[in-house]
């Protein structure tokens, strides 16, 4: 599984990104879309590790509101998934 999710990552776009947060009526400005593309294409083996450890960064440099959203959907595939992950 570990290696579907790293090539899946390594070929996300920005687009997509942009797309899939849409989706999930979350709306974010080009500064934040590629801030949170960088964090995830560098760190997403971290992240699934230790989802706290990026947090406080993520929370800086997201819109209040947004960031919420997104620790929500995070939080919630990060359970649905969490037997497949690691």
């Amino acid at each position: 599984m570990k290696g579907l999710i790293q090539n899946y990552i390594e070929q996300l776009s920005k687009n997509q990104l942009n797309e899939f947060a849409i989706k999930n009526d979350i709306h974010l400005n080009d500064q934040e879309l590629d801030y949170l593309l960088n964090l995830i294409k560098n760190n997403w083996q971290d992240i699934l590790k230790d989802e706290t450890k990026y947090l406080e960064t993520l929370k800086s440099k997201i819109n209040e509101q947004e960031f919420i959203k997104i620790n929500n959907l995070f939080t919630y595939y990060k359970k649905r998934y969490k037997g497949y992950l690691f």
